[in-house]
């Protein structure tokens, strides 16, 4: 008896609709890995020109706003953004995505005590399949917790 392991028709067309969300899954890691190495040039990797980000802030148009968004985050030492469970919906050229994140930031006061701003963040996005792949074209964060954490471990809010 002689066994295939060639892949079946079902199996490449399930690899083929895998294709985008593992695509989405890897841009939403690379805006991550932008944002913690403070690369900030390289947003149009992840964003369309014209793509909008909305934050409890306010809301940012176009690749140049979102950059000078970002560079608040310069206030903190460094970031880490843990991206978590996501879900993508994906339509043709378009599709939209939940991520849960846990964000941590962390600073040194004046008097040498460190903390570490944790936040539990989830991103709505939507995306579009440009020529050069998937972009996002609009995320809102919402944050639905956020810790301070000390030296010690402790939770300060």
């Amino acid at each position: 008896m002689s066994v295939s392991l060639a892949p079946r028709t079902h199996t490449d067309h399930a690899r083929t609709v895998a294709e985008p969300t593992d695509a989405l899954r890897m841009l939403v890691r690379r805006y991550a890995e932008i944002v913690d190495t403070r690369t900030f040039d390289a947003f149009d990797e992840v964003f369309t020109d014209e793509a909008e980000l909305e934050t409890g802030n306010g809301r940012r148009v176009g690749l140049d706003e979102i950059r000078a968004a970002m560079e608040g985050l310069h206030r903190y030492e460094a970031t880490d953004h843990r991206v978590g469970a996501s879900t993508f919906a994906v339509d043709g050229e378009r599709a939209n995505g939940t991520i849960e994140c846990e964000a941590h930031h962390w600073s040194t006061n004046g008097s040498g005590s460190r903390t570490d701003r944790v936040m539990t963040i989830t991103y709505h996005d939507r995306y579009e399949h440009t020529p050069a792949g998937w972009r996002l074209r609009h995320r809102r964060l919402d944050i639905h917790r956020i810790d301070e954490v000390d030296d010690d471990g402790l939770r300060t809010r």
